[in-house]
């Protein structure tokens, strides 16, 4: 009976293994949704290579891991919060959501599987995004006005003013810039020493400083650029202000550089 037993035990437990996995609709279903991710990112590397230097996407045995590594060193990881990730990502979902990503959210509830998102900046720092289930659902269901929406508004608006130093002009003679934001414009002020320093400046020639800094700014975002700046029309920023002043009784210069001004 030993040697029978013995005999029979591979056919017994291949017999099970095989149940197992039949029994077991939903993961190659999430293995199939996680190939196709890593196909359309593969695109998007290919289309966007000033922008994304390599991304890919797997299974693993209780997530999904797309890795993600940006060229473009406009983004830094440490200004890129959770909220302003996951507003991004929506935006993104309700551009492209489909068949694929009712199974894919349905599957991954079914086996309570998050979507982890590992993202490496231009600098070398990598922050990890985890978007649940639940998360995901929400993304698609929710407007966009209930997804964080003033702390997304607010992380973009400090990653903005991180870069206000491109506006810094030739003249060297700044004492300070300051941002703000009102009435849908997100504004660059430039405080001079001196009102001499811009005096000779008109309106036309501060407009081409700015449009001239923020097309350089997003040159790079390539098949993103209409996702970013529609992001930026829903959080109410439709475009920008460059101001030279020189004080509260000195005479400023002021130009406006609308989203779809820049090219």
């Amino acid at each position: 009976m030993n040697i029978i037993r013995m005999a029979i035990a591979p056919a017994v437990l291949a017999a099970t293994m095989a149940f197992t996995a039949c029994s077991d609709k939903t993961t190659p279903i999430i293995i199939e949704q996680s190939q196709r991710i890593n196909t359309d990112l593969q695109t998007l590397v290919q289309e966007n290579p000033e922008l994304i230097a390599k991304a890919e996407a797997q299974y693993a045995e209780d997530r999904i891991n797309v890795d993600v590594a940006l060229a473009d060193s406009l983004f830094k990881v440490g200004l890129i919060t959770d909220p302003l990730f996951n507003y991004f990502t929506a935006c993104e979902i309700k551009d492209h959501a489909d068949k694929n990503l009712e199974i894919l959210v349905n599957a991954l509830t079914e086996k309570e599987m998050p979507i982890v998102v590992n993202l490496t900046d231009a600098y070398g720092d990598a922050k990890s995004y985890e978007l649940s289930p639940a998360t995901l659902r929400r993304m698609v269901k929710s407007p966009l006005t209930q997804l964080d929406y003033n702390e997304t508004r607010d992380a973009l608006f400090a990653a903005l003013a991180a870069s206000a130093d491109q506006f810094m002009p030739d003249e060297r003679t700044v004492k300070e810039i300051t941002t703000s934001f009102k009435g849908g414009f997100y504004a660059y002020n430039v405080v001079f020493d001196n009102p001499r320093s811009y005096r000779g400046l008109v309106t036309a020639n501060l407009k081409a400083r700015a449009i001239k800094v923020l097309e350089a700014r997003y040159a790079k975002l390539g098949s993103f650029k209409p996702l970013v700046f529609g992001m930026f029309k829903t959080l109410g920023i439709d475009g920008f202000h460059l101001v030279y002043s020189a004080g509260e009784n000195e005479p400023l210069l002021k130009t406006t550089v609308t989203l779809s001004n820049i090219h």
